[in-house]
């Protein structure tokens, strides 16, 4: 090749360069998608089913008994990605021997750090209505649908819902309350599935059936939600009375 015929193709090469032109074409044409998208589909099955066997792997609790089996099982799930950037898993509080269990939605950012539920000022609220009805936190159990802080407290999507499901499922089989209070839509929706708001189910009282123990739940307004919207505060009283009778007939 001649310095004229190497300087044309040079020219030629800078020209299909700043035209965006990355690779070249052979004279014949060639189906670049068939294998590619084979390869990328079998690729994604085989990690789908990889992922599916590790979460199954990771919630099956058979054999899991007592709430400290529970905790050290939670401690180890990765399947819920929150806990990467979370501080603390936020287990339970209160007396795990008492009739009543409540359930929240997920810890704020109090919660995160103290590694307890309902410390915030949710939490302050919520222990002034326990005490309005004669209660407090050594009388109740206190747990919540995500152990782990959603960034910049955002609500736990469903499917952050549904990985943390079976841990919460659990929790009520293994404390056996007499009654069940559920504080919030997202507790409610997660444990009933109920696709009417709020408003409309709370303060009634539904029979929650886990491997064949009936427990008596009732949805209420989440204490977050009255320190927003206080004059809700008296249908959350109104529920509260319905809770303590509730016990008192057991």
């Amino acid at each position: 090749m001649n310095k004229t015929s190497i300087k044309n193709t040079l020219n030629l090469l800078n020209l299909y360069k700043e035209s965006g032109v990355d690779e070249l074409i052979s004279s014949r044409p060639k189906n670049r998608t068939v294998r590619k998208k084979d390869h990328v589909s079998k690729k994604m099955q085989k990690s789908d089913e990889m992922n599916s066997a590790k979460v199954s792997e990771e919630i099956n609790l058979e054999g899991i008994n007592t709430l400290e089996e529970l905790k050290n099982k939670m401690s180890t799930f990765q399947g819920c990605q929150l806990y990467k950037s979370a501080t603390n898993m936020v287990f339970s509080d209160g007396n795990p021997k008492s009739k009543i269990m409540l359930i929240g939605e997920a810890p704020g950012h109090d919660e995160d750090l103290q590694a307890k539920p309902f410390v915030g000022r949710s939490g302050k609220l919520l222990d002034k209505m326990l005490e309005a009805i004669d209660l407090n936190r050594e009388k109740v159990y206190i747990a919540n649908i995500i152990p782990w802080r959603p960034p910049a407290n955002r609500r736990p999507t469903e499917d952050e819902i549904n990985s943390c499901l079976p841990f919460i499922l659990k929790h009520i089989e293994i404390i056996k309350p007499s009654a069940l209070m559920l504080l919030g839509s997202t507790a409610t929706f997660a444990i009933l599935r109920n696709k009417e708001g709020i408003s409309k189910i709370r303060g009634k009282w539904v029979d929650l059936k886990i491997n064949q123990m009936t427990i008596p739940t009732m949805p209420t307004f989440h204490p977050a939600f009255l320190l927003r919207q206080p004059g809700q505060k008296k249908h959350v009283w109104t529920d509260l009375q319905s809770l303590r009778d509730k016990i008192k007939q057991k």
